[in-house]
Formats: structure tokens, sequence, C-alpha cells
């Protein structure tokens, strides 16, 4: 065999070799157990973390979107943002049968002031705002506070349907001590349970005011029966009149009065009626004793009517004037007030401090304001005090 042969047979053995190595099979990796398993487990688990941290991001997605030509309109939904009425959730109260509401104090509002021991009748309006009529059987019922002489009940004096207002009156007197008074309310109906306002079922009440002593320099009451007194009318002088005369005098009438009735139905302590002479722009004028004028004095009245006869208000119009007379000169106006009869007192307060140190002689006047009907003035505690 020449060299050129046994190379080239070598090299196909070779080659055989090397494919027959290949194809033979292979020895099987051996199995791990126990703690050598779960340590190699866990070293692939962190390499596996370890080659992920290490791979840079990969390139965010970049969606394209192509807006359409034209955005389609939309017609808004018409709503109402607040509705008319709450709608009625499943709790809610239903309505109560009796139940009253607060309208307005008619006369004596909270903290009015009340002379010592006077008799009054507050009234309030109240309105029935329940599903049951108020009839007769219902009445009104002091609940609490100071009772100032007020009935412990006292009947409803007509039917008050649901919707209907009833004005409830009350008798009343102040006590003689000075200090804030309040009595308390409530209606009952007639199996005697008590009810008052709103859901809450609070009273109504009436709040005064008893003023404490002051120093009492001139009371115009004590000395009436020494003023002296005239009557005339328009612009004439006028005559003498009869003090404590008969009251429908056609000249006119001046009285001391106890127990009148009251504008504001209100019983009177003592007042000082001043009736002008019946006649067009009558008049009647009281000229008072001398008097010394002192810093802080100051003259103090409530001016009204009385109702004579009956519930109501006649058409009675006056102008109530306060005069000073210094020595011989001639009168001079310091106040004027006019009234008509309208179901509440004035209450009048003028700073004479303008005259202090001088001596005085202090006038009231009441002028007719036009036809002298129904004219039955009065002045209701007028004094001067400091």
């Amino acid at each position: 065999m020449n060299k050129s042969r046994l190379r080239l047979t070598i090299l196909v053995l070779a080659a055989l070799s090397l494919l027959s190595a290949c194809n033979m099979p292979r020895r099987a990796t051996p199995t791990q157990s126990g703690s050598g398993l779960i340590y190699t487990v866990a070293a692939q688990t962190v390499n596996a973390q370890l080659t992920q941290v290490n791979q840079p991001p990969g390139t965010p997605f970049a969606a394209t979107f192509t807006p359409p030509s034209a955005i389609p309109s939309v017609t808004p939904l018409s709503f109402t943002p607040f509705p008319t009425t709450a709608p009625q959730s499943a709790s809610a109260t239903p309505t109560t049968c009796d139940r009253g509401a607060f309208v307005k104090d008619v006369n004596f509002p909270d903290n009015t002031r009340v002379n010592p021991g006077e008799s009054f009748v507050k009234t309030w309006q109240i309105k029935n705002v329940g599903s049951c009529t108020w009839t007769t059987t219902y009445t009104v019922v002091f609940a609490d506070g100071d009772q100032m002489g007020a009935p412990a009940a006292q009947p409803l004096t007509g039917n008050v349907a649901p919707g209907e207002t009833i004005d409830i009156s009350i008798s009343l007197k102040a006590p003689n001590e000075p200090g804030t008074y309040r009595s308390d309310f409530k209606l009952r109906n007639a199996n005697n349970v008590s009810f008052g306002l709103g859901n809450q079922n609070r009273p109504f009440w009436v709040q005064v005011r008893v003023p404490g002593s002051t120093s009492l320099l001139f009371d115009i009451l004590a000395q009436a029966d020494v003023a002296t007194w005239t009557s005339g009318a328009g612009n004439e002088a006028g005559t003498a009149l009869t003090f404590e005369g008969a009251a429908e005098d056609a000249n006119g009438a001046v009285k001391i009065l106890d127990g009148a009735k009251l504008e504001t139905g209100a019983t009177s302590g003592k007042i000082l009626l001043m009736y002008p002479r019946r006649a067009e722009n009558g008049f009647v004028t009281g000229l008072f004793p001398v008097y010394r004028v002192q810093s802080g004095d100051h003259f103090k009245a409530r001016i009204g009517f009385i109702i004579p006869s009956g519930n109501k208000c006649g058409s009675g119009r006056v102008k109530f004037q306060l005069y000073y007379k210094e020595g011989d000169s001639g009168v001079k106006l310091l106040k004027e007030w006019s009234k008509t009869c309208n179901g509440s007192l004035l209450q009048v307060d003028v700073d004479l401090n303008s005259l202090r140190g001088k001596d005085v002689q202090i006038a009231l006047v009441v002028f007719a304001d036009g036809s002298a009907t129904d004219d039955w003035a009065i002045w209701n505690s007028p004094r001067i005090e400091h």
C-alpha cells in the first residue's frame, strides 16, 4: 500500500470514529437529592433573577392613534340639580295629628315693660299645622315658669281646622317685685295629652320686665287734683274744666281711672284720662305746680287709649303734647306724639336736662286731630323721675 492510500484510510477511520462517538449513549447525570437539590434550585432562582435585573429595559410600546376627522356632537342631558320637593324616605315621620306653629306675638313682645302689679292680656297667633281639628274641648295650659296669675287651663274659643290660625289670649298680672318673668304655655287635646309647637313640642311664652324702683321726683297723678285744667277748640284760649267731672261732658273730661280696659286688652292700674272738648280740633290742658328740674331728670309715661265698651278700638286720633312754663313767660313745647287707637301703648321718655336748675311748670295737652270722636286718651304712669 502506497503512502497516499495509507493517509486516506487513516482519515476515513478517524471520521468514522468521531461519528460513532457522537452517536454513543451518554452517561446520565446523577440525580441530586436532599440539601443538594435545595441549594441547586435556590441558586438557579437567584441566577434567573439577577439575569432579569441585568437585562436592559425594553423599549416601551408606542401606540399609534389617528384622531377622527370630526368629533360627533352629543346633546347633553337636561336635569334639575335640586329637586323641588325632597323625596320621601322610607323612615320619614308621618304628619302628626296635633301640632302647632307660632305665627306672631299680637301684643306684649318679649321683654315688654309692665308696671308692678299691672294686669294685662297676652295674645299669640298660633297655626294648626297638624292633621286634626282643634275643637273647644282643647285647652291652653300653663306649662312652666312664672304663672303670673294665669289659669291652669283655659278652653279654646273656637274650632281650628288644619291650616287655620287662632288668636290665643291669657289674662295675667305682673309681679310686684322687679325682674324678668316668663310664663310657658302649651295646648292639650281632649285626651289630656299636651302638645306644643313644631316637632319638639316647644312651648309658646310671654316674657315681661317689671322695672325696679326709681327715685320718683314728681308724680303727675298725685298732683292732678291741684293742676289747672282748661278745655277749648281750635285757637281759642279755653275755659276752666272741672277735675273729676263726668266722662261724657261735651266740654271734655279729666279723671283718674282705675281698672279701665286699655287698648292693649290689659286692665289698667291708675291712669289719667284726658278727653278733649267734643268739637273739631278740641283740646284739654293741665298746668301743674312749680317743680325744680335736677340734672338727670326724665319725664316718662305710656300713652294711648282706653276702650270704654266692647273689645275694639274706636276711631280715636289725637296729639299728645308736653309743654313747660318758666315764670311769667309763655308755655314752650318739649315734645309731641301722634297716636291712634291701634292696640298698643306708646312708651315716652323725655330728657329734661336742658332745664336743670330751673323752676318750671309742666303742662300736659291732648289735642283732637280732627274730630274728637272716640278720643279716650290716657296717660299711663306719667311722672318725672331721676
